[in-house]
C-alpha cells in the first residue's frame, strides 16, 4: 500500500514539513541535520513516502552510524506522516522493505526516534512490528514547550514572581545582551560549553560539531550572551525550522547569583524566536519527572521555570537486524545505568 522513494532535492523536503501542520517536528527532521551528518562523514539516505497512487505522505531519512562492533541506521524525529493517515499501517507496510534496506546497508539494527507521544497504545503498536525499546536515547524524547502565541506581557506573567524578578533585576543591573555569530562569539560557546561540562559531568559537543552547526543553519542559528562588567555570564544557542525553535546547547559561569543573567538571557532568546514568528520554543531535553538524582534534573529545573508544558515522546524503538545487536543492547544498558538515566513509561 506504501513505498519508499529516495530523494535528493533540498526545497521539496523542508516545503513538505512547512506545508503541513505536524504536532512536533524539529531541526531534526530538516534538510540542514542531514547536511551537518554528512559533513561529519556519515552516510545519509532520505526516503519519500508515497501510498499507492503515488500522493506523497511522508518522509523519513536514515543515517548511518558505524562503530566497531556494530552498524545501524536511525532515523531522527521521524518519520514525519501527514496528519488522517495511520502512522503505523503506514510502518507497517514498509517494514519488510526496511529490513531488507538495512541488510543490504550491512545494519545491525534500525532505530527510530518517532515523533509519536509517549502512550500505551503507540508502544503496543511498535511491538507488534518487533520493535523494542533502545537501551538508550539518542536525543530529546522528554521536551518542555512554550507556546508563543500570548503577548509578550502574557508570557512573562505565566512565570512566577521569584523568578520574573531575576529578569528585571538584571535588566536594572544593566546586563548586556548581544546577539552575534562571529567567530568570537561562536569560540566562546564552545570553550564555556567545554570547560562546564569538565565541572558537572557531562559529554560535550565538539568544536568541530558545534561550528558545522553554523554552516549548515546558516541564518537560522542564533547565539545570545548576557555579559555584565564586561564578563560573558551566560551563553546560549538556538536553532529555528519552520516556526519552532530550539533552545538546544547553553553554558553559563555565573558571578553574579543575586540576579542571575541566565534568566535574562533566556527570556531574550524567547523574545527573538516569537519576534522571527515561531510559535513555539522548545527547551529540548528535560528529565522526565523531578527526581533530584536524574543526570539533567538541575536543568531540566531552571527550563520549567518560564512557564509551558511537558511533551513526551515514545522512547527510541529498536528493530533488530543481526545478532549483532543483542551486543549493542548489553553496552548500551550498562552505559545507561551507570549514568542513572531512566525514561518515563507511556502513559
Amino acid at each position: 500500500m506504501y513505498k519508499i522513494i529516495e530523494i535528493k532535492n533540498k526545497d521539496i523536503w523542508n516545503n513538505f514539513v512547512e506545508r503541513n501542520d505536524f504536532e512536533f517536528y524539529s531541526f531534526l527532521s530538516s534538510w540542514e541535520w542531514c547536511e551537518l551528518q554528512m559533513i561529519l562523514w556519515k552516510k545519509v539516505i532520505r526516503f519519500w513516502i508515497y501510498d499507492i497512487k503515488n500522493n506523497l505522505i511522508g518522509l523519513l531519512p536514515f543515517i548511518k552510524n558505524v562503530a566497531k562492533r556494530w552498524t545501524y541506521l536511525f532515523a531522527p524525529h521521524t518519520p514525519l506522516i501527514i496528519k488522517n493517515i495511520d502512522f503505523f499501517e503506514v510502518l507497517n507496510s514498509i517494514n519488510a522493505t526496511l529490513k531488507q534496506f538495512a541488510k543490504s546497508e550491512n545494519a545491525d539494527f534500525i532505530r527510530f526516534n518517532s515523533p509519536v507521544k509517549n502512550t500505551i497504545q503507540n508502544k503496543k503498536s511498535f511491538n507488534k512490528l518487533w520493535f523494542i525499546n533502545a537501551p538508550m536515547h539518542e536525543h530529546a524524547e522528554d521536551t518542555h514547550i512554550l507556546n508563543l502565541k500570548p503577548s509578550e506581557e502574557e508570557l512573562l506573567s505565566n512565570m512566577k514572581k521569584e523568578d520574573r524578578y531575576y529578569i528585571n533585576r538584571a535588566i536594572k543591573e544593566g546586563v548586556e545582551i548581544v546577539f552575534w555569530n562571529t567567530k568570537e562569539q561562536i569560540d566562546k560557546l564552545t570553550t564555556m560549553h567545554i570547560q562546564h561540562s569538565k565541572k558537572i559531568w557531562y559529554h560535550p559537543f565538539s568544536s568541530e560539531f558545534i561550528n558545522n552547526l553554523y554552516i549548515v543553519f546558516l541564518d537560522n542559528i542564533t547565539t545570545i550572551s548576557a555579559r555584565y562588567n564586561w564578563n560573558v555570564e551566560s551563553i546560549l544557542m538556538t536553532i529555528k525550522f519552520w516556526k519552532t525553535c530550539v533552545y538546544y546547547i547553553a553554558t553559563s559561569d555565573i558571578k553574579s547569583p543575586k540576579f542571575s543573567p541566565n534568566y535574562l538571557c533566556q527570556w531574550e532568546a524567547i523574545k527573538s524566536a516569537k519576534n522571527a514568528w515561531c510559535e513555539t520554543y522548545n527547551f529540548w531535553w528535560v528529565s522526565p519527572d523531578d527526581n533530584p538524582k536524574h543526570p539533567i534534573s538541575w536543568v531540566s529545573k531552571f527550563k520549567r521555570k518560564f512557564a509551558g508544558y511537558d511533551y513526551s515522546l515514545l522512547h527510541a524503538q529498536d528493530l533488530p537486524i543481526t545478532k549483532k545487536y543483542w551486543i549493542n543492547f548489553l553496552i548500551e544498558n550498562i552505559r545507561r545505568i551507570k549514568r542513572w538515566y531512566y525514561y518515563k513509561k507511556p502513559e
